[in-house]
């Protein structure tokens, strides 16, 4: 079989050693300490490739006498390397790890060659050995299909729903050159799960894994958990999930609820956002909710859907002080006095805890006296300070900071501004809370709103404003600037 010229491919070598120093490389001084040919072990004496690509032949080399040469040989090939150790080490070698790596040329011709590996140690005694390298790689990755609902980001097994999950995954490896699919694998190492479906022949282009997973019970707690794909020539394709094993469901959003009633028709009527109000995740299944009561003897309880009292959290009224979940035992958490609260919770624990505080951060006083001043004409101009809307959509409409839609100030609560809303056609409409300034500037602070998450977002966390879609009518709009939460609220 013949070969082309290799012209000019790279041809290098990653050489590494680990010796054991003792002696001297002088020939003259040099006598035989066992007499026996080097040992020449070959990671493998098969290296399937394509012209185009790198491949390497590695492998443990061993002798007490000292290893002298090692020589990679194919005429066909026109390789010809002598790896001279006695004149690249001051001292001899006895271990020596081989790392050969060269280009086949996108010219060669020919499926097969062989590279004889000859190794030469200081007594002049020869071991040689031979590596077949044909031209039937692979060198591209499966492509892994998760089945859509049974696998995200983060996985919940729910102890009291029972231990097993179902899973189920296809991958592929059709490319022309590529040599089929080895085996599937499904592992969760930390709880010794692992499914795996093994393929009996190469050739094989598709492959489908599905099993019934059984998570122990008595092992809660977060867990890596992976699937690959390997083919036939050990190209790997893994994706990484994490598995959370709870007694509970961990909710990933929950909303807090400020009225007695369980009707889901409190829920979805026709306010637009903000009750329920959602409240922050920290980590599994613990949440923190800050909110500000109104009135004394307020009572809150919270919700994993908007517009459901299906799954809801509160006070255990069998074991007051505790959270629970089971419906027939939620009454209300009672907040007794106006301000602002802090209730933390873990709802698969069972416990909550409600702290009463005062904000830290200066309220925002209407009136008060500003001033504008421009350092490059040195032009001034003293106003009083207003809170308003700019915006599309809305009555009063636009995006100038001195034609603003004005908020008022609630006199009980100087964090809370409010007004009235008036949209004159059901339709997007996109709202920024911006103090006023004479010359159209913005000032901060100020917070955009992301109508797809129905949250106002301070200063330029958003790159624009998303609208949200909202019916014809009057409504009423409130703002907390040290909550940074809003109502949107029909009248």
């Amino acid at each position: 079989m013949k070969a082309n010229l290799l012209y000019g491919a790279a041809i290098w070598t990653f050489l590494s050693a680990a010796a054991f120093f003792s002696g001297c490389s002088d020939d003259d001084a040099y006598k035989d300490v066992d007499g026996q040919s080097p040992t020449l072990e070959l990671t493998s004496d098969h290296v399937r490739t394509l012209t185009g690509y790198e491949f390497k032949i590695a492998g443990k080399i061993t002798d007490k006498d000292g290893i002298r040469s090692i020589q990679l040989k194919c005429s066909e090939l026109y390789l010809d390397k002598m790896i001279d150790l006695s004149s690249i080490y001051s001292e001899p070698l006895y271990e020596y790890d081989l790392n050969y790596g060269f280009t086949i040329p996108a010219k060669t011709e020919g499926d097969s060659f062989t590279v004889k590996v000859a190794v030469t140690d200081l007594g002049g005694r020869v071991s040689e050995n031979n590596v077949l390298i044909t031209m039937d790689g692979d060198y591209t990755k499966p492509i892994l299909s998760p089945s859509t609902g049974l696998f995200s980001t983060d996985i919940n097994i729910v102890l009291s729903e029972g231990t097993s999950k179902k899973f189920k995954f296809t991958a592929k490896d059709e490319g022309e050159s590529d040599r089929g699919l080895g085996y599937l694998e499904l592992r969760v190492p930390d709880l010794d799960i692992l499914e795996r479906v093994e393929m009996e022949e190469e050739g094989i282009k598709n492959g489908t894994l599905e099993c019934t997973v059984t998570f122990p019970s008595d092992k809660t707690g977060t867990y890596p958990l992976t699937i690959c794909a390997a083919d036939w020539l050990g190209n790997i394709t893994e994706k990484e999930y994490t598995v959370l094993v709870s007694k509970v469901e961990d909710y990933k959003n929950l909303y807090l609820v400020d009225f007695e009633g369980t009707d889901n028709k409190l829920l979805t009527g026709d306010d637009v956002w903000g009750i329920p109000m959602p409240i922050e995740r920290s980590t599994n299944f613990t949440y923190k909710a800050r909110y500000y009561s109104a009135t004394p003897n307020t009572p809150i309880r919270f919700v994993s859907s908007k517009s459901s009292f299906n799954v809801c959290f509160g006070d255990d009224k069998n074991a007051p002080g505790k959270l629970t979940g089971i419906s027939e035992d939620v009454q209300p958490i009672i907040l007794p006095e106006k301000g602002y609260y802090e209730i933390v919770m873990n709802t698969e624990e069972g416990t909550y805890a409600v702290k009463k505080y005062i904000p830290d951060d200066e309220p925002l006083i209407e009136g008060s006296d500003q001033i504008a001043y421009n350092p490059d004409d040195s032009g001034r101009e003293e106003y009083k300070f207003k809170l308003g809307l700019a915006g599309d959509g809305f009555t009063g409409a636009g995006w100038n900071t001195n034609n603003l839609l004005y908020l008022k100030q609630d006199a009980d609560n100087l964090y809370c501004f409010t007004t009235e809303l008036e949209i004159p056609k059901t339709g997007n409409v996109k709202l920024t809370i911006t103090p006023n300034h004479p010359w159209g500037w913005w000032p901060s602070p100020f917070w955009r709103f992301d109508g797809k998450n129905e949250i106002f977002v301070p200063e330029n966390g958003l790159p624009d404003n998303v609208a949200k879609y909202v019916s014809k009518g009057t409504y009423t709009f409130v703002f907390d600037t040290h909550l940074c939460q809003s109502k949107l609220l029909k009248k």
